[in-house]
């Protein structure tokens, strides 16, 4: 079927109030030999459920559908589908259903990932997809390589403005690097860690989502018992709960600190939701000592996996919230470097 064959139901779509989205022009412009676009989406997003990986968007389907054909993942590419036959497109989707299964496990294996709710970017899923297409068994080489890849794709928000030529020119360094024509997936944006550790969290944004994955990284316990924090729970759901403000915001309003500053990213540390309510807006230099009273002689290793080493510790019992953040944003970024490092 043609696009222009679509338009009676492009027209009658719109007359009850609903636009048609590329999905739905795609599915009628699929539509033949048994072949329904709508089943194998589905089918994707089944398979990928028992990852907790729900509801991954239809177009990001489609665009690992159009890439596991052997076209490209942007719109122009995507309308070529309807050139497909029946056993193409059938042949495809099941490609796309196994390759998806691959890329949710290494996101849930070898990166802090336990739903698609904390992912950057979209497109970092749709190319680990198509990389798993075509190398679904790569040696631990390419594996390290990906993980590197995703990092410093995240903390340079490489995908935030991605236009055309950008899609366009990953996917294809994404092909070369899973046929092992290259060695290396090259990002050429700037690493701004700064910038980045600056900037103010939340959970909306790909910087804050790219955040909890760094802490979670880092396998953090409590502040106050020492014990493990659940990670998988604290990224299953977009929760601030699960999230604490270091400097409390009602001290640093108190301190006249201004409103800006107090949800930068290096004030922001994971805790669950018990010790967040007992913390609650105590001022560090309460709360600081009394971390060490209760750890012993573990206190600077929990701290540690906080991102937060004995000088820090000591600017916060001074309450220095400046000397603090200068601190363990240095500790953040030597994580990040050796994240996009490795």
């Amino acid at each position: 079927m043609e696009l222009d064959e679509v338009a009676p139901i492009f027209e009658r779509i719109n007359s009850s109030g609903r636009q048609l989205t590329i999905v739905d022009l795609m599915r009628a412009a699929t539509w033949k030999g048994g072949f329904d676009l709508n089943d194998a989406i589905h089918s994707v997003r089944d398979a990928c459920n028992s990852k907790y990986f729900f509801d991954i968007p239809y177009t990001h389907i489609l665009r690992n559908i159009s890439a596991c054909a052997g076209l490209g993942i942007h719109k122009e590419s995507i309308e070529k589908l309807r050139n497909c036959t029946s056993e193409e497109l059938i042949s495809a989707s099941s490609s796309c259903t196994e390759a998806y299964k691959l890329a949710v496990d290494f996101l849930s294996t070898e990166l802090p990932f336990s739903s698609i709710v904390y992912l950057p970017y979209g497109l970092q899923l749709t190319l680990l997809v198509e990389f798993f297409n075509i190398n679904s068994n790569p040696e631990e080489s390419m594996r390290a390589e990906l993980k590197r890849w995703f990092w410093k794709s995240a903390f340079t928000r490489h995908f935030g403005t991605a236009n055309t030529g950008l899609i366009t020119k990953s996917l294809e360094d994404l092909r070369n690097f899973a046929n092992g024509e290259s060695k290396v997936l090259e990002i050429d944006k700037e690493l701004k860690l700064d910038d980045f550790f600056n900037d103010n969290f939340a959970l909306n944004k790909a910087t804050s989502k790219t955040h909890a994955l760094l802490l979670a990284s880092n396998s953090p316990q409590s502040l106050l018992t020492g014990s493990l924090i659940d990670t998988g729970k604290a990224l299953a759901v977009l929760n601030r709960l699960e999230y604490h403000h270091i400097f409390p915001k009602a001290f640093l309003k108190s301190q006249g600190i201004e409103k800006s500053q107090y949800d930068k990213h290096s004030n922001i540390c994971m805790l669950n939701l018990t010790n967040n309510r007992e913390i609650s807006d105590h001022n560090p230099s309460d709360y600081f000592p009394e971390i060490k009273d209760r750890l012993g002689s573990i206190y600077l290793e929990v701290l540690a996996k906080n991102f937060i080493n004995e000088y820090a510790y000591n600017a916060a019992c001074n309450d220095d919230f400046n000397a603090f953040i200068q601190i363990r944003s240095e500790l953040l970024k030597e994580k990040a470097i050796s994240l996009v490092s490795d």
